[in-house]
């Protein structure tokens, strides 16, 4: 199963990588008013983010798809929240007219859902492929065994 406490601090040190990707990225002139830019941005720099911290994560548990999804999923349950506690009432709904409205805006860009899916699929990813000789547990059985 899922390790909880490993997943909601890799969910929580994601969330907060991301806050600050995409403040640098808004505040970019280049990039400014450029959403579908700042989006492919923001999707290239997941890459190496989500398979760095899964290598974390995934040092103290053996990685499969399964766990990889179900880390995916769990993470974007906890960024949710974040979102919905401090992303939307202090920064978009300010700017959309309210909560509600920025609710709107937020969820309801395409790009935000494919970001979701983006995600998740890079987390199964990193369950699919990462050895097993980087889990610390695997590790130590396998070296157990070359001993017998």
């Amino acid at each position: 199963m899922v390790n909880i406490k490993r997943a909601l601090g890799f969910g929580v040190l994601l969330w907060v990588f991301i806050f600050v990707i995409w403040s640098v990225i808004m505040f970019v002139p280049v990039l400014k008013g450029r959403l579908a830019v700042q989006y492919v941005i923001e999707l290239a720099v997941m890459i190496p983010l989500v398979l760095l911290l899964a290598k974390w994560y995934f040092k103290q548990d053996p990685p499969s798809v399964k766990k990889g999804l179900l880390l995916g999923i769990l993470s974007l349950f906890v960024m949710a929240v974040l979102d919905l506690t401090i992303t939307l009432p202090l920064f978009v709904g300010p700017q959309a007219g309210g909560y509600t409205a920025g609710l709107k805006q937020f969820y309801g860009s395409w790009q935000m859902w494919v970001s979701f899916a983006w995600f998740l699929i890079l987390c199964v990813f990193a369950g699919w492929e990462f050895d097993r000789t980087f889990t610390k547990n695997s590790a130590t059985k396998s070296a157990e065994k070359k001993l017998e």
